[in-house]
């Protein structure tokens, strides 16, 4: 089994060789590192002119990227690495991805993500709109040291479907790190101020519900994960009035992974992140994996 990781010719992505090593050492698979360069002008046959020199001068960059980046995974993990030309990264990033057969695709946040956190570029945006295969994100400037590794899963689940589609791959995943799953439940409320009460009583009447309903689901989805043979070791339902207040009422470890799960209105096989993903993603201090739908 592998792990590729994507970096960038400029040696950008350092953060999702270093998350995709504690994965890797984590789970005892490979890593594959994949570097792509850019070919903008489609020409990737051309082997004289200014465009071949240009394209040249960054394969080398890209070597020197490769090189230092073989550096950062555990000493155990077993590390190859590919420099590829190609005019879609993220797209030839799949197509290695999914020739090496790997179980993951590890890539970084972009550049304007606040540090620690996660905002998504437009190599990201589109591997979790097209990819077959689980990605995963690495907050803005991630570091894991040789001896880290993933210490819980986190699967965010807020229906059956969603809770169902993910529990296999989640639980296959923790047996192999030798790690639990907490189950948790974001939510948004923003609570109605009517001047005669009469908006709040109806809200909690709703809440209330809603959160029985919650309740039910974690008790199905904590008795799947324990009859896997997978401890769950928490469970929260957090709700506030904004998704970064909702986000920090949880106790996030250092060694957490997030673990999300597609839209029910994506393709099968594909990740398609429905409208509260990306807002949850953008707010939590570590990690992300995102599965496709199955």
């Amino acid at each position: 089994m592998t792990v590729v990781a994507g970096i960038g010719p400029d040696g950008r992505g350092a953060g999702a060789v270093h998350l995709a090593g504690r994965i890797a050492a984590s789970t005892r698979q490979d890593l594959l590192l994949c570097c792509v360069v850019p070919d903008a002008w489609g020409r990737a046959s051309a082997t004289s002119g200014a465009d071949a020199d240009w394209r040249r001068h960054l394969e080398a960059v890209a070597a020197e990227a490769i090189a230092e980046a073989r550096t950062v995974p555990p000493p155990e993990v077993r590390v190859d690495a590919v420099v590829r030309t190609a005019r879609s990264v993220p797209r030839e990033l799949v197509a290695q991805a999914e020739r090496a057969e790997a179980t993951m695709l590890v890539v970084g946040s972009a550049g304007d993500a606040r540090m620690g956190h996660i905002a998504l570029g437009s190599v990201s945006t589109w591997l979790l709109h097209r990819s077959s295969l689980p990605v995963v994100i690495a907050p803005r400037s991630f570091w894991s040291e040789p001896t880290d590794r993933l210490e819980r899963l986190v699967l965010a689940i807020d229906s059956d479907d969603g809770a169902q589609a993910a529990l296999d791959s989640t639980t296959l995943l923790a047996r192999h790190a030798g790690v639990g799953v907490a189950l948790a439940t974001f939510g948004v409320r923003r609570l109605p101020a009517f001047p005669d009460g009469g908006g709040r009583r109806a809200d909690d009447a709703v809440y209330d519900v809603w959160r029985e309903g919650i309740d039910a689901l974690h008790d199905r989805a904590a008795a799947l994960v324990e009859a896997a043979g997978v401890q769950v070791t928490d469970r929260f339902v957090v709700v506030a009035d904004s998704w970064r207040g909702a986000v920090d009422k949880v106790h996030w470890r250092e060694g957490d992974l997030l673990v999300m799960t597609s839209s029910r209105e994506g393709p099968v096989r594909r990740i398609f992140l429905g409208s509260n993903a990306p807002r949850i993603m953008g707010q939590v201090p570590v990690p992300v994996i995102t599965l496709p739908r199955r």
